[in-house]
């Protein structure tokens, strides 16, 4: 017999992430982050379209959130829409992408 390990991801969102997904939650914003760390993931090269996708949101504290967000798991987010990664990125923003689409389900 073969035995397969599998990894789960392990990372886990912090206190100041759970803060700023509160506070997405309630400007109703969760749905546009929820494209933009999406097309994050999916790209895989943390680059491309995220300046467009933040200047999709209305109001400049709403790309300011969102962008502290997504710095919290690993990734900074430029105005310019460069996307920088650090360090290894893909859990904190797969833990992420789990919360930001189970929030947009259960909201929508």
């Amino acid at each position: 017999r073969y035995w397969i390990q599998t990894q789960f991801i392990s990372a886990e969102l912090t206190e100041d992430q759970l803060e700023l997904l509160l506070e997405s939650l309630e400007r109703k914003i969760v749905s546009q982050q929820l494209n933009l760390v999406r097309t994050q993931i999916t790209l895989g090269s943390f680059q491309g379209e995220a300046g467009d996708m933040l200047l999709s949101f209305q109001h400049k504290e709403e790309q300011m959130l969102t962008i502290a967000l997504v710095e919290l798991s690993g990734v900074q987010l430029q105005e310019d829409g460069s996307a920088v990664p650090r360090d290894k990125p893909f859990e904190a923003m797969a833990a992420l992408f789990v919360a930001l689409y189970t929030l947009n389900f259960l909201s929508g």
